[in-house]
């Protein structure tokens, strides 16, 4: 049976009740996610936006992505900070706080469907490029910064403020420790304070905060499931796996919104 729809709020959408349906999902999708994080480094936000944007909406998803993001770069810093590079690190944020008001502008504006096409396009572009293994090989505060900014303005309006930051580092060639932990604490930091400027935006509801508070104990499952198997795991056959589900829910949700 179809839920009833109440008044229309100001996010763009209709206030609706979340359902054991969304209960059962959001659980799944934040504890797979939170498992590729801890054993690949990255593709929390990657593997979890494309479906989450079917079953409670883009701009919401946006939202929530953000804050189960902080809580599980939370439970994974405290594994691999000792490997941070923190002035590398600094540059690519400095350059996200530019990029991340930008991003937010186009959540708040942008239709939600093309929002959703905006999404899948995203994840099949960065999954190419990532299986690829395309490498920029540029280095320098200024190109750190750049970097920086694009994935500040793709954080506040898809949730996906990963693969430039991906690609740029391992044109680096940063080591894998410190490639992860780079990753780690970066990501932190800027969903952090993608949160507070969503929040400062008013785009916390109940719902958000309900959806948000259900992930968060399976991310807590998916990062130490990750972690025990993260020394044992065949990398590449992972890596491969991790991409398969990505290309899936990116077409996925690409069709569903060109289909409503």
């Amino acid at each position: 049976m179809a839920r009833p729809r109440l008044a229309r709020s100001g996010w763009g959408q209709y206030n609706r009740t979340v359902s054991p349906a969304d209960v059962v999902a959001i659980l799944l999708l934040a504890g797979l996610a939170a498992f590729a994080q801890a054993v690949t480094g990255f593709g929390f936000s990657l593997l979890i936006v494309p479906p989450l944007a079917l079953v409670i909406g883009p701009k919401e998803t946006v939202v929530v992505a953000n804050i189960l993001s902080t809580a599980t770069n939370v439970a994974m810093l405290s594994r691999v900070h000792g490997h941070v590079d923190w002035r590398l690190g600094g540059w690519l944020f400095g350059g996200a706080l530019v990029g991340m008001p930008v991003g937010l502008a186009v959540l708040i504006w942008i239709n939600a469907a093309v929002l959703q096409v905006l999404i899948a396009i995203t994840v099949l572009a960065s999954g190419l490029l990532l299986l690829r293994g395309l490498r920029f090989h540029a280095a320098g505060r200024a190109w750190d910064a750049v970097t920086g900014v694009i994935s500040g303005v793709l954080n506040t309006s898809t949730s996906m403020s990963g693969p430039p930051v991906v690609l740029y580092l391992q044109g680096r060639e940063v080591s894998p420790d410190r490639f992860r932990a780079t990753l780690t604490a970066y990501f932190l930091a800027s969903s952090v304070v993608a949160v507070g400027l969503l929040a400062m935006a008013g785009k916390f509801t109940r719902d958000v905060g309900l959806e948000a508070a259900v992930g968060v104990p399976a991310v807590g499952v998916g990062i130490a499931a990750g972690l025990l198997v993260y020394r044992r795991v065949d990398a590449a056959l992972f890596r491969r796996l991790v991409f398969a589900l990505l290309f899936a829910s990116a077409g996925i949700a690409g069709l569903a919104a060109l289909v409503r």
